[in-house]
């Protein structure tokens, strides 16, 4: 299922992307992550980091691989290991001193039964699966505009 929303930031397009890079931030704006961690040295194209990420009523731990990285510009993400397939992508556009965020999630079904499912409830499922992108864009913005020491 994929699912596509996008904000724009009171921030310039540098801080946005630096912040977003930073895994260490995702627990205050993705809805589910509870930690996470790098497992590469540094951030880039090819870096590898872990999510312990709550779905449901079950904690995973998300192996995730950097797919694309372009500062100030994309990053994109896919796990490598855990239990569902999920592919992120988030381009980011300077729009004066304000950054416009896009933000493109698609997760894949964890089980014969999750498939059967999106496959059945899909186009039910779209609508609110869009509102959960954009509330996660909003806590972002919410957490970015809240962290003056940080980007000081």
């Amino acid at each position: 299922m994929k699912a596509r929303a996008s904000i724009e930031i009171n921030r310039t397009i540098e801080d946005v992307f630096a912040y977003v890079s930073d895994v260490s931030t995702m627990p205050a704006w993705v809805t589910g992550v509870k930690t996470a961690r790098m497992v590469s040295a540094e951030m880039g194209k090819g870096a590898h980091f872990a999510l312990e990420y709550t779905g449901g009523w079950r904690p995973y731990e998300l192996q995730v691989i950097v797919t694309e990285f372009d500062p100030p510009n994309t990053i994109a993400l896919q796990t490598e290991r855990g239990p569902f397939g999920f592919e992120g992508r988030m381009e980011l556009e300077a729009v004066g001193d304000h950054t416009r965020v896009t933000n493109v999630i698609e997760a894949g079904p964890d089980s014969v039964s999750t498939r059967m499912a999106v496959t059945l409830l899909g186009p039910f499922l779209k609508g609110p699966t869009n509102r959960r992108v954009l509330r996660e864009l909003e806590a972002l913005e919410r957490s970015i505009e809240g962290d003056t020491q940080r980007l000081a």
